[in-house]
């Protein structure tokens, strides 16, 4: 069994989940802050790893976003998810590491996938357009992965995770997650007053949700996984629709208006639902939370801390 983890990314929506969950299982944690360790730059990186011996890091560091950023800032998507990543994988391997779990993105899977994705998909056809920068830099994580190990021995899995959701999410519009999008949009046009909302596209994908907690405890739970080049999906494999969603957060939030959809906008991927069998045998005792109580648990926290929330970027 290991004992010492490094999270990446530990002060973040995720990070600090997944920092909580490894202490729970007795790991000595470090979390270090940005200022301490660079990952945008390979001697700081270094510098860090020798100095502290993580024996597992835990990638979970990333610069991501909605459809907006997407769709703005393909280059920036790319070059730092893919800076980092290589910066990480050359330092652990050169370091004394002798694992790292990467955190992937249902982003990475191709467009055409016909019905739930399985990771025997992972590799069969292009990225769907709009994410395909932010898709592609997260799959270099695996092929990064493939190669350390070959070359260096340097362990590792690779957990593809669905839509996050939860409390301490980034709630403005730009870099928001669904969820956390809707929450904010609708929020805000109860407060004031408004008697219809407006949202992008027409409602019709399909998308699948999981718990920050649970994401985390999956994450949290591969530091002592046997090492492992195929990657493992990481979700509920249960899909709903943008309209169905934006219909949950509007009766939660006791909106009475009504909800149009703006059809010039993009709707993104039809369909992006995970096939979690390959997880059920992996973690044959994990069980995500179900939707509607995480999203009342994001719900009540959000309404409780709406100013700092709505604040941070």
């Amino acid at each position: 069994m290991y004992k010492k983890v490094l999270v990446t990314g530990g002060s973040g929506f995720l990070g600090r989940r997944i920092v909580e969950e490894c202490q729970k299982l007795g790991y000595d944690v470090l979390s270090p802050r940005s200022s301490d360790m660079d990952l945008y730059d390979e001697e700081n990186l270094k510098k860090f790893i020798k100095y502290n011996s993580p024996e597992v890091i835990i990638h979970s560091a990333a610069y991501y976003g909605g459809i907006g950023i997407c769709n703005s800032e393909p280059a920036n998507l790319f070059h730092n998810n893919a800076l980092m990543t290589i910066n990480l994988y050359k330092a652990a391997s050169e370091c004394g590491v002798n694992k790292v779990v990467a955190v992937g993105s249902a982003c990475s899977y191709p467009a055409l996938v016909d019905g739930n994705m399985s990771e025997d998909d992972f590799w069969n056809g292009a990225f769907h357009d709009t994410v395909e920068a932010y898709g592609s830099s997260k799959k270099i994580q695996i092929i990064a992965q493939n190669a350390y190990y070959k070359q260096h021995g340097l362990k590792g899995n690779h957990l593809i995770l669905t839509n996050l959701y939860g409390e301490h999410d980034v709630f403005t519009e730009y870099r928001s997650h669904v969820v956390a999008a809707l929450i904010k949009r609708f929020s805000d046009e109860v407060e004031k007053g408004s008697d219809k909302i407006v949202n992008w596209g027409d409602g019709s994908p399909e998308r699948e949700f999981i718990y920050v907690g649970d994401a985390a405890k999956a994450l949290a739970m591969s530091v002592d996984l046997e090492h492992d080049l195929k990657p493992i999906n990481i979700g509920t494999g249960v899909g709903t629709s943008i309209k169905e969603l934006a219909e949950i957060v509007a009766d939660n939030l006791n909106f009475k208006g009504s909800l149009e959809w703006d059809t010039s906008k993009p709707n993104g991927v039809a369909r992006k639902v995970l096939d979690v069998s390959r997880m059920k045998k992996i973690f044959p005792h994990f069980s995500p939370m179900p939707f509607d109580q995480g999203l009342r648990k994001t719900l009540d926290w959000y309404l409780k801390n709406k100013v700092s929330a709505d604040s941070r970027k």
